[in-house]
């Protein structure tokens, strides 16, 4: 084989294997069992928690990563949505969250969840900077 089949063959490899990997299910964010574990092990960085406390986090972040995954599914694209249609998800996720940071606020000391609250605080200057 000539030097420009063998790379014309390497493109095509790269290429096919760029289009199966973006064709992955869950996206950019996963699966909710996988944005359980890294908003687990993120929070981690900034609340102190033994293992048994962290077991509880996750079962938390998991359900609620279930119900975010069911919120957005056949939701379409956010930035598709028409602004009233925007309005509403935004609600929803608003008291999502606050129903999350009651329970949370149930499984950790009043220390813990400060650290929490800090963690939730840069997480979202995080994603401001995203945009």
């Amino acid at each position: 084989m000539n030097a420009m089949k063998k790379f014309g063959l390497f493109l095509m490899i790269i290429l096919f294997a760029t289009v199966v990997v973006s064709a992955q299910p869950g996206g950019r964010q996963g699966t909710p069992e996988d944005m359980a574990k890294r908003q687990t092990e993120q929070m981690g960085e900034y609340v102190k928690m033994p293992q048994d406390l962290q077991k509880k986090v996750y079962d938390l972040n998991l359900k609620y990563a279930k119900k975010s995954a069911e919120m957005f599914q056949g939701g379409g694209n956010f930035r598709d949505m028409s602004d009233a249609d925007r309005q509403k998800m935004r609600e929803k996720r608003e008291a999502m969250n606050k129903e999350k940071d009651t329970e949370m606020k149930k499984i950790l000391s009043a220390d813990q969840f400060k650290a929490y609250e800090k963690y939730q605080e840069e997480a979202r200057q995080r994603m401001m900077q995203r945009r």
